[in-house]
């Protein structure tokens, strides 16, 4: 059931895990720095979000067109033990799972036809709600499209320029012309990109008042290869106030598949980085202004060391990467954004469950995102289900290690709580993360 999805989802996890470290020659960067633990109040675990995802196209053929079974989901995500869901409602081919006037509504994802007229993402909020389950909407941001499903990117040629350039050894190629990226990301630079996400992010707020969270994933780049228009050449020349000559070559070179940094590239990693920061500060501000009651959440991986691949900076704007990563310059701190959010989900995603210091274990992931966030937000630990195939102990251990470590915990994902019957594994890692609480 569903292999084109398990196969996308783990290629994009290793390819987002490993691009951008094996690409540039970090020296000590790779060896995790220690410092002492953060000294954050500490909260009672009965009080920690535990949350359960609900990806859009691994779940469509079972709950895009029965009320049933979304029904009997919820209730079992509550007899488990969980507080909120996650309802993926924007997946990356940018059609969406709610009401809008301004996007199309999905018919087919994944293969599967959407014959149910029913609203999908308010069917989601009334049951839920009946239960006492939280829902957080989950938008994919920077995505107009996909191969597999199509998307607004492949549809409206007035759009074709919003796709992102990719800078690869052989040259500059939209990410349209590129078979290799399964997700067709826009260019975050652009203006209009940002107007038009902002849109959406606005109605979501407006039309769903009851709402208690919208998350925003894949709200970053596509890679360190990407964006190479010109469009952004302008952007960052603006930045930096000069003139960029042999462009894009004083940013980085290849050198084979490995990145070679130019004259400009720990500056190019911070204007991505404020790019980023700043479509987050005006989209917390968007949902605020529709209503302060919805919280503002994002979910990234917790490999913070080679994030800048993807232009991101979600630790504290307190946090110095410069005095522990090379790659970092000293401003690259002004762009952190954990402050803006209400709610940070970061992927423990390695499957060794206990180092401290290691950020490739569930609780090495925690305990440094905690370390770079500095308390700006609580950091609730993210668990990958696949690596727990068959392993329902450590599936339970993971789960009691992101109560008791972290701030909170989240599934990812409920296709596989299913598939491998970790219902019962995960319900007992709560109970005990409750129980010695």
């Amino acid at each position: 059931m569903n292999n084109k999805f398990y196969t996308a989802f783990i290629c994009l996890l290793l390819f987002t895990a490993c691009s951008g470290s094996e690409g540039y020659d970090l020296g000590d960067d790779e060896v995790q720095w220690k410092e002492p633990p953060v000294d954050l109040p500490s909260i009672p675990v009965n009080e920690k979000p535990r949350i359960l995802w609900m990806d859009a196209s691994a779940n469509f053929d079972f709950l895009a067109n029965s009320k049933e079974n979304i029904r009997s989901c919820l209730v079992k995500a509550k007899y488990t033990g969980f507080t909120e869901i996650v309802v993926d409602v924007r997946p990356t081919c940018g059609d969406v799972l709610y009401n809008s006037s301004l996007v199309e509504q999905i018919t087919t994802l994944n293969h599967v036809e959407r014959t149910a007229s029913w609203d999908y993402l308010g069917t989601f909020i009334e049951e839920a709600h009946n239960l006492g389950l939280k829902v957080n909407a989950n938008i994919n941001v920077m995505v107009g499209g996909n191969i597999r499903d199509g998307g607004v990117l492949y549809r409206d040629s007035e759009k074709s320029s919003w796709a992102t350039q990719l800078y690869y050894p052989s040259g500059i190629i939209s990410i349209m012309d590129d078979d290799r990226s399964h997700a067709k990301f826009f260019n975050p630079v652009n203006p209009e990109v940002q107007a038009y996400l902002l849109s959406l992010i606005r109605e979501l707020a407006q039309n769903y008042s009851n709402l208690d969270g919208i998350i925003l994933d894949r709200a970053r780049f596509n890679s360190i290869e990407s964006d190479f228009s010109q469009l952004t050449k302008t952007a960052f020349e603006k930045y930096i106030g000069k003139t960029v000559d042999a462009f894009p070559y004083s940013v980085f070179t290849w050198n084979a598949d490995k990145v070679k940094p130019g004259l400009y590239y720990k500056q190019w990693l911070e204007f991505r980085a404020k790019i980023t920061h700043d479509f987050f500060q005006k989209a917390g501000e968007t949902i605020k202004e529709v209503n302060p009651d919805i919280k503002f959440g994002t979910y990234t991986g917790s490999w913070y060391s080679s994030y800048y691949n993807e232009g991101v900076n979600w630790a504290s704007d307190r946090f110095d990467a410069s005095a522990h990563y090379s790659w970092a310059t000293p401003e690259y701190k002004n762009y952190g954004y954990a402050s803006l959010l209400d709610l940070y989900m970061t992927g423990a995603y390695g499957k060794t469950l206990y180092g401290a210091e290691n950020e490739w274990t569930v609780e090495g992931a925690i305990l440094n995102a905690k370390k770079v966030t500095l308390g700006d937000v609580n950091v609730i630990g993210s668990l990958y289900g696949l690596n727990y195939e068959n392993k329902p102990n450590d599936a339970e251990e993971a789960v009691y290690i992101t109560l008791t470590a972290g701030d909170g915990l989240m599934f990812f994902d409920m296709i596989y709580l299913r598939m491998y019957d970790q219902w019962n594994a995960v319900k007992r890692g709560i109970d005990r993360a409750l129980e010695n609480d």
